[in-house]
């Protein structure tokens, strides 16, 4: 795998280096490719891993049970011993009382009768004791063969598991390092492309265009990267001064749109609200105080940016909407407030802001802020 990403990556500098948009793209396109293969192939090992993990749980159960059984055996066969012990001693030493073992001690030894009592009773029972312990020791050596083979294979299994967690920590490490070459060593070129491609889209005000080329950017570098894109076509845009001239919308109806939503102070943010007197959303609010205004205009943040004309924010007047991208991680226009002026320096909106808060006036934020728009 190291050659084959080491390959991509020096197509993807090759590429980047100038040789052409398209290559570059290409080369990223089989960057992911490929890193998603690896990534198959971790989830594939995960399972490996996950199959041999219960493999060797499934051994050492075995294990523990002829464990269990070993010791077991092993306690008959001391018993066993005991047994045949006390039963020698008992009768050859002791001569326990009421044994029929006692009349061996009280008879000639050469006699027919005394001999047949021995052989029946004492060689008989001692006999019986020592078949008994001989098939015990069996059993435990049989038992505890088997055990070595358990822990061999449970020391096999334990390798493997071993084994496969290098191989996975390896793919990741492999996949985690491509990742970070593509973003660190040609981040740069990519937003770059990026702002190139958002640029031209504004030129075609080309507005979802626009919209995919931020994302594709923040996708590589994040926030600060989306945030060029975003200054790159703000910039484009006021260069074009899209705005007031295509806008119908005058100051007078701009102050209007502002005075109806200055009524709705207080009330609080409700999320999907559009009614008076109970409580907006962002867009419900401007949506709401425009109709005031005599405008109609639609109903979320993103549909009022990209269906009304874009203002330079050097060019803001009362009443105007100002519009934010990606303050939810979306990679979308989400929320839009209104522009109300500027006092004592610091200019002004009226929001709907977020769930908890109440309708009203707050100094403008500039963070997300994605672009201006007028009916």
């Amino acid at each position: 795998m190291g050659c084959l990403v080491l390959g991509l990556l020096g197509g993807f500098e090759s590429a980047a280096r100038g040789d052409s948009i398209s290559a570059l793209t290409q080369s990223i396109n089989q960057l992911s490719n490929q890193l998603a293969l690896e990534q198959r192939q971790s989830d594939i090992l995960s399972q490996k891993y996950d199959a041999a993990a219960a493999q060797l749980s499934s051994v050492q159960a075995t294990l523990s049970h002829l464990t269990a059984q070993a010791k077991a055996k092993q306690i008959q066969i001391d018993a066993t011993t005991s047994q045949l012990v006390k039963s020698v001693v008992y009768t050859y030493v002791f001569g326990v009382q009421n044994s029929p073992l006692l009349e061996v001690f009280n008879k000639n030894a050469n006699q027919s009768d005394a001999q047949n009592v021995y052989d029946s009773l004492v060689l008989g029972d001692l006999q019986s004791l020592s078949t008994t312990y001989r098939h015990q020791e069996q059993s435990l050596q049989a038992t505890v063969a088997l055990e070595a083979v358990q822990r061999d294979k449970a020391a096999a299994a334990e390798r493997q598991i071993q084994s496969l967690v290098a191989q996975h920590d390896k793919a990741v490490r492999s996949t985690q390092a491509a990742l970070n070459v593509m973003k660190t060593k040609y981040r740069n070129q990519v937003v770059a492309y990026e702002i190139s491609v958002a640029v031209g889209c504004v030129k075609a005000h080309n507005n979802p265009c626009i919209n995919s080329a931020i994302a594709v950017a923040g996708q590589v570098g994040g926030n600060s990267a989306s945030n060029q894109v975003i200054k790159a076509v703000n910039a484009a845009m006021a260069a074009l001064a899209v705005s007031v001239s295509q806008s119908s919308a005058s100051s007078v109806q701009g102050l209007r749109a502002l005075n109806a939503a200055k009524t709705q102070q207080g009330l609080p943010y409700i999320w999907g609200g559009e009614t008076a007197g109970r409580g907006f959303d962002c867009s419900g609010l401007t949506q709401w105080a425009w109709r005031q205004a005599g405008y109609s205009i639609p109903r979320t943040a993103a549909q009022q940016y990209y269906g009304m004309a874009h203002v330079p924010l050097n060019s803001l007047q009362p009443g105007d909407l100002l519009f934010y991208f990606n303050l939810d991680g979306d990679h979308q226009v989400d929320h839009v407030v209104m522009y109300v002026g500027q006092s004592n320096g610091q200019n002004y909106v009226i929001a709907a802001a977020r769930t908890g808060t109440l309708i009203g006036i707050h100094p403008l934020y500039t963070f997300g802020l994605y672009g201006a728009g007028r009916p």
